[in-house]
């Protein structure tokens, strides 16, 4: 399994969320309540981040995510040290949920959005 480039740094704080997905399945009845019933045991959350790059560190990311061996432009699992609400920043399996976004910054630097699917 690929792992996250050492060379970049952590996700920002700023912006950082945390999304559980749904373990529950709703169906509407014709009558009556609707019925609820679990989906899956297995916990799947959505998380928000940002990391600021600079253009170097961009290079190295863009090489990264569409490596084959690596994040395969996002449809492979990788491993990277995340905060999901259990012992603080632990390393965590997680991959691409979407296509991330670049903002340029000023000194040509780049802020990174993404959301992270992690299991």
């Amino acid at each position: 399994m690929a792992t996250w480039p050492t060379t970049l740094p952590s996700p920002e704080k700023d912006g950082y969320q945390i999304t559980p997905m749904a373990q529950t399945i709703r169906t509407e009845m014709e009558t009556g309540m609707p019925r609820v019933r679990r989906r899956s045991a297995a916990r799947m959350d959505q998380v928000t981040v940002a990391w600021k790059f600079t253009d170097a560190q961009m290079q190295i990311f863009r090489t990264w995510f569409n490596s084959a061996t690596d994040a395969a432009g996002g449809a492979s699992w990788f491993t990277i040290d995340l905060a999901v609400g259990e012992t603080g920043v632990e390393p965590v399996e997680a991959r691409f949920s979407g296509e991330w976004t670049a903002d340029m910054l000023a000194g040509i630097n780049w802020r990174v959005s993404a959301k992270l699917e992690v299991r």
